[in-house]
């Protein structure tokens, strides 16, 4: 995915902005979708990931980069017991508190973070699911939080933080799509840093593949359960 396809795809994100806000029912969730908060009903991977995440149960999982809540709010309906939803963007934030509110008894945590700057060390978690910013912004400004460090700056990041806040059996899911180019397919860099990763879904769009990858800490054990559940 050349530059040129990066700005017409931004293009398109502040199009959508501009209708901004509305409202959704999904996966039976009422939710607002605030001014400039990434939208659950946009793109592949949201809807996406809520499925694959129907074969997780973890104890404690985390929403990094949660936009709307959508994710955080599936995972509290499908009995997470503690579910912390993260965004380094107040409005992503500020929708994910009004969320929670409309789908009670749903509860959500919702952290101001950038990354996992704001979680207090010694904190793990069974799972976490990031919806990461597919490629860096070709806006100084950004939009919906989404700035020049997306793509592989911001998943390096991601990983080099998480191993103060993972255990070997913690589970993290990561879509890619091959139209953001192979440089910024998290499963790559996971492997590099010496994550180990598989994929849990795969779909294409013609000549596009769209995948989910389950990503393990360094040194997880060979015998953990491969399908990545942890009982309630």
């Amino acid at each position: 995915m050349g530059l040129s396809e990066h700005a017409r795809r931004d293009a398109e994100l502040y199009a959508i902005r501009r209708r901004q806000p509305y409202g959704i029912d999904i996966d039976g969730l009422r939710l607002c979708v605030a001014e400039d908060v990434f939208p659950p009903d946009l793109g592949y991977s949201p809807r996406r990931l809520a499925a694959v995440l129907r074969r997780y149960t973890p104890r404690r999982a985390l929403d990094m980069g949660c936009g709307s809540g959508y994710l955080a709010l599936v995972l509290s309906k499908n009995g997470a017991r503690e579910v912390w939803a993260v965004d380094n963007h107040p409005p992503a934030i500020a929708c994910t508190t009004e969320n929670a509110a409309r789908n009670p008894p749903l509860r959500v945590r919702a952290v101001e973070s950038d990354l996992f700057a704001a979680i207090s060390p010694g904190t793990t978690f069974d799972l976490i699911v990031f919806n990461q910013p597919f490629y860096p912004s070709t806006t100084r400004r950004g939009v919906f939080g989404m700035k020049r460090d997306g793509g592989r700056p911001i998943i390096e990041r991601f990983f080099t933080q998480a191993r103060g806040f993972i255990t070997p059996e913690t589970v993290m899911l990561m879509p890619f799509s091959q139209v953001a180019g192979e440089e910024n397919d998290p499963g790559v860099v996971a492997a590099q840093l010496g994550y180990t990763s598989r994929i849990v879904h795969r779909e294409s769009d013609g000549p596009h593949a769209h995948v989910i990858h389950e990503i393990r800490a360094p040194g997880s054990r060979p015998d953990a359960d491969r399908r990545g559940h942890v009982l309630v």
